[in-house]
C-alpha cells in the first residue's frame, strides 16, 4: 500500500485523474445490484441447458471436503465446470485445459469429471515467460513442486510441458476444451482457432478472462480483447456460437463495465 501510495505522489499530474476514478469506481459499488446480476448469470446459465443453482451446490460439496478450492482465484468458471459434469454425469469425456497453472483447476476438473481424461499442458518450466509472469519468479521453485504435487493427486490428469500453439499438429480430439493460457495476441486467436479443430462436434469450448471493452494496458499475457475480437469474427462468418456468462458477481470486480471480465462458452456452428 506505502508502495501504491508513493507511486501515485511521483506522478502528480495523474492525481486529478486517479481521484475522479475513485470516486466513480466507488459511485458503482454503491449502485451495484447484486441480485439483478445474479439473475441474470442464471439465465445465460439457462440459455446453455445448465443449472447454475446444482452446479453451486455441487460444487460447494466438493468445497466442502477440499480447502484448496476456496480460494481467492475462484470464479464462476468453477460453476459452469460443475454444472457441464452435472449434465454430462453419466458420459467419459476427453478434455483439454490449456494453461495448467498451479495444477488447483486441474484436480477440480477431475474431480468432477472422475470417469473422464484430462490432458493439460503448460509451457516449458524453463521457458523465460512462464518463468517470469503470474509472479512464479518470486518462488518459481517451490511453484513448480507444489503444482506437480496438486497434479498427482488425480490419476486421471495427465500434464505435458507444452507451447499451446504446437496444437495445430494434433490430432486427437476433445469433448471439453478450457482456454486459459495467455490472453493476447497472437496466443489467444491460435487457441482458440485450434480448440475449434480439436473439439469433437457437439463439444464445449470456454475461453477465460474475455474483455469485451479494450483494457487501459493492454498486453500478451494478462489483460487483452484479443478472444472477444476473435470469437466475434468467428460468429459473423457463422462459423460458431457464443455466449458470454460473467466471470465474478461481486460488486469490486463486476460492478465497472469498462472492467468487467467474462467467460466465453463457444460451440461449433451447423446451420
Amino acid at each position: 500500500m506505502i508502495k501504491k501510495i508513493i507511486n501515485i505522489l511521483s506522478k502528480p499530474h495523474l492525481i486529478p485523474h486517479k481521484i475522479i476514478n475513485f470516486i466513480r469506481f466507488n459511485k458503482l459499488k454503491k449502485e451495484y445490484d447484486f441480485k439483478r446480476f445474479e439473475e441474470k448469470q442464471n439465465n445465460k446459465f439457462n440459455e446453455l441447458g445448465l443449472d447454475r443453482k446444482k452446479g453451486i451446490s455441487n460444487l460447494n460439496e466438493l468445497k466442502k471436503q477440499n480447502a484448496i478450492f476456496n480460494r481467492s482465484m475462484s470464479s464462476e468458471h468453477e460453476v459452469l465446470f460443475s454444472s457441464i459434469s452435472l449434465l454430462k454425469k453419466n458420459e467419459t469425456l476427453n478434455i483439454l485445459e490449456i494453461g495448467t497453472y498451479d495444477g488447483v483447476n486441474s484436480y477440480l476438473l477431475s474431480l468432477l469429471f472422475n470417469n473422464s481424461k484430462i490432458k493439460t499442458i503448460d509451457l516449458e518450466s524453463k521457458d523465460y515467460e512462464f518463468q517470469n509472469s503470474y509472479n512464479r519468479e518470486k518462488d518459481y521453485n517451490n511453484f513448480i513442486t507444489q503444482r506437480n504435487e496438486m497434479i498427482k493427486k488425480s490419476q486421471n490428469i495427465f500434464f505435458k510441458e507444452q507451447n499451446s500453439l504446437s496444437l495445430i499438429n494434433s490430432k486427437e480430439k476433445y469433448d471439453l476444451i478450457w482456454v486459459d493460457g495467455s490472453h493476447g495476441y497472437p496466443t489467444a486467436c491460435i487457441d482458440i482457432i485450434n480448440s475449434l479443430n480439436l473439439i469433437n462436434d457437439n463439444g464445449i469450448i470456454l475461453c477465460d478472462d474475455v474483455y469485451i471493452d479494450k483494457p487501459k494496458n493492454q498486453d500478451r499475457t494478462y489483460s487483452s480483447i484479443a478472444t472477444f475480437e476473435t470469437i466475434t469474427a468467428l460468429k459473423k462468418e457463422k462459423l460458431i456460437n457464443f455466449h458470454l456468462v460473467y466471470k465474478r458477481l461481486e460488486k469490486n470486480n463486476n460492478c465497472d463495465p469498462k472492467k468487467r471480465k467474462f467467460i466465453a462458452v463457444l460451440n461449433k456452428n451447423f446451420s
